[in-house]
């Protein structure tokens, strides 16, 4: 029993049931069969169904076809640990999707056994949009790094178009000139006008490309992609790093479903946090390389991005995902970019992990669930 500042006894139960049926996040029970077997208030007004209906469904109901399989396997995974914390989708009555994040326990009965879960489930939407805005932020920042190794990039190209005009006037120009060799002159000249202007269309586009940044469903992301553009927007920097990057990763390989997009800025983030690792060390090295593990009993593909930097103390490994929190000085960066990143890989169903020892760099570890090559067909 509570006890009031008056002395008075208050019944237990009645304060927790009116504790729960007002509690701002969505509260939810469902039986070993997934049958829904308790709302609070909140669950109605957040999926617009009265708890009536919501009683007589089953919690797949909720979720949006795509996602089943997944639900399906956390289902298994929560009963076998007892619990689970998951970022998954509600599906509301009239059909809006809901990003929210599961907190799930076990209720077990007498005997020990599986009885039922208690959910509480958080309406994500807010911090998704403040997430969006941050990764949009951040993509505006790196178009300033971008834009300046575009012009560096651009120069030789230009260069070369510079020159070939110019031959090509004076061969014009001059007198006594066989037409045969003329011809031959001006047909290499003008291959090297057009492959230089080639290299100048691709860095354009790739620009416009980045600074645009739409936001994309998720479909079928080869990580060949967003590693190579992640490393052509840091190009610049590190080149004047004096970085050396060893990038093995090939085409067609690695598969996954996801918005390349983010993907490309989970990349930039730890690109960006390697050059800054590196930035007052005697040997500078990048390098990024996909291997094949299993997480879960999911096939998934290992990302490790390790470079040879100062390294990351032991006491702040876990602190750094933390958002505003940073190690750099005042005034270079945010604290925003590895908290993002985690973001990022949880709404792909994806992991990070961090091996590092001060004084002999860092591996940052992305783990992304595999996609069939067979299932592009």
């Amino acid at each position: 029993m509570f006890i009031n500042t008056k002395g008075n006894q208050i019944d237990t139960l009645k304060v927790f049931d009116a504790l729960i049926e007002n509690f701002p996040d969505m509260i939810h029970s469902v039986d070993e069969d997934g049958n829904i077997v308790y709302v609070n208030r909140t669950a109605s007004a957040l999926l617009g169904y009265t708890a009536q209906e919501l009683g007589a469904m089953n919690i797949r109901q909720l979720y949006p076809p795509e996602i089943l399989d997944a639900v399906e396997q956390g289902f298994r995974e929560v009963k076998r640990s007892g619990e689970k914390t998951v970022e998954s989708l509600f599906m509301a009555k009239d059909g809006t999707r809901i990003p929210v994040e599961l907190r799930t326990f076990v209720i077990h009965d007498e005997q020990g056994g599986f009885a039922q879960t208690f959910t509480v489930s958080r309406d994500m939407r807010q911090l998704k949009e403040m997430q969006d805005h941050l990764i949009h932020a951040g993509r505006l920042a790196a178009i300033g790094e971008l834009a300046a190794g575009v012009v560096h990039d651009l120069n030789n190209p230009l260069t070369a178009i510079i020159l070939s005009s110019t031959v090509i006037s004076k061969t014009l120009e001059g007198g006594n000139v066989n037409a045969r060799d003329i011809r031959e002159q001006l047909v290499a000249y003008c291959e090297t006008v057009n492959e230089s202007a080639a290299v100048m269309e691709n860095l354009t586009t790739r620009l416009r490309d980045f600074s645009r940044g739409v936001k994309e469903k998720h479909v079928p992301v080869d990580l060949f992609v967003p590693v190579n553009d992640a490393l052509f927007i840091m190009a610049h920097r590190i080149r004047n790093s004096n970085i050396k990057v060893n990038c093995p990763v090939v085409k067609g390989k690695h598969w996954i479903r996801g918005d390349r997009n983010q993907i490309q800025q989970i990349f930039l983030n730890l690109f960006s946090n390697a050059c800054d690792a590196l930035a007052n060390c005697q040997e500078r090295g990048l390098s990024i390389k996909i291997e094949a593990e299993t997480l879960d009993d999911v096939p998934c593909w290992n990302c490790a991005v390790s470079d040879t930097g100062v390294g990351v103390p032991p006491e702040l490994q876990e602190k750094i995902f933390k958002s505003f929190f940073t190690t750099k000085p005042h005034g270079k960066g945010t604290g925003l970019g590895l908290s993002i990143t985690r973001a990022i890989l949880s709404e792909h169903n994806g992991q990070i992990r961090l091996a590092s020892e001060p004084g002999k760099g860092s591996v940052f570890s992305l783990l992304l669930p595999q996609m069939e090559v067979a299932s592009l067909d």
